[in-house]
């Protein structure tokens, strides 16, 4: 009885401490929600295409792989930081926007949907056997470029959404939003981009050839 006791007040504080931050957080979890939306529509996709465009995907995801297993560490590492950076500058442009929500919104949807085909393609391809290359060489730098992307989202949307504010007629301005928090916010996102990036590069170049496909 002792033992219970303890065990059902820390479960009792690890729910308040999660349904507090969700209530606090909600945008992030929603964009959350949308980027494992998007992977899952973007399995179904695969698995409901035909066998031409499987191969064609695998094709593509097999040369990127081939490239990654052929580069350097500053390659993979410039590689894996591309894409990440490209849709935080979308991102940070689109804050300015006053009518760009939808976009920032689209943005984890279409990175879940991009994660669910590529490995999608693999696991058509390679099935279980693709698990170790996965979980180890692409889930981890995937997963932390991917929170900074949606707390970047968070930020881009708060900002569009006080342009889109100030320019409503009959609106009441509410507090303006701080630019220079923005750009912070931006910055700290980029770091965590690159660090992840740097995370896979270096994985690859542990473990790119010790891990067997197929």
């Amino acid at each position: 009885m002792s033992r219970s006791k303890p065990r059902s007040s820390r479960s009792r504080y690890y729910a308040r401490y999660l349904a507090h931050y969700t209530k606090k957080n909600y945008p992030v979890v929603l964009l959350g929600v949308l980027f494992v939306v998007g992977v899952i529509l973007g399995t179904l996709l695969l698995r409901g295409a035909g066998q031409e465009t499987v191969d064609l995907l695998y094709r593509l995801v097999g040369g990127f792989m081939e490239s990654r297993q052929g580069n350097g560490l500053y390659e993979n590492f410039l590689s894996a930081a591309g894409s990440s950076l490209l849709i935080m500058g979308i991102l940070f442009i689109c804050g300015f926007c006053a009518v760009a929500q939808p976009v920032i919104v689209l943005a984890p949807l279409i990175r879940g949907m991009g994660f669910g085909f590529s490995t999608g393609s693999l696991f058509a391809r390679y099935g279980t056997s693709a698990i170790g290359f996965v979980g180890v060489l692409v889930l981890p730098g995937a997963l932390i470029s991917t929170v900074a992307i949606l707390l970047c989202c968070r930020q881009s949307l708060r900002l569009s959404n006080t342009f889109l504010s100030s320019v409503r007629p009959g609106r009441r301005e509410g507090e303006p939003y701080s630019l220079s928090g923005y750009l912070l916010s931006f910055t700290f996102g980029t770091v965590i981009c690159l660090v992840g990036a740097f995370l896979e590069a270096v994985l690859y170049f542990l473990f790119a050839n010790s891990l067997i496909l197929g």
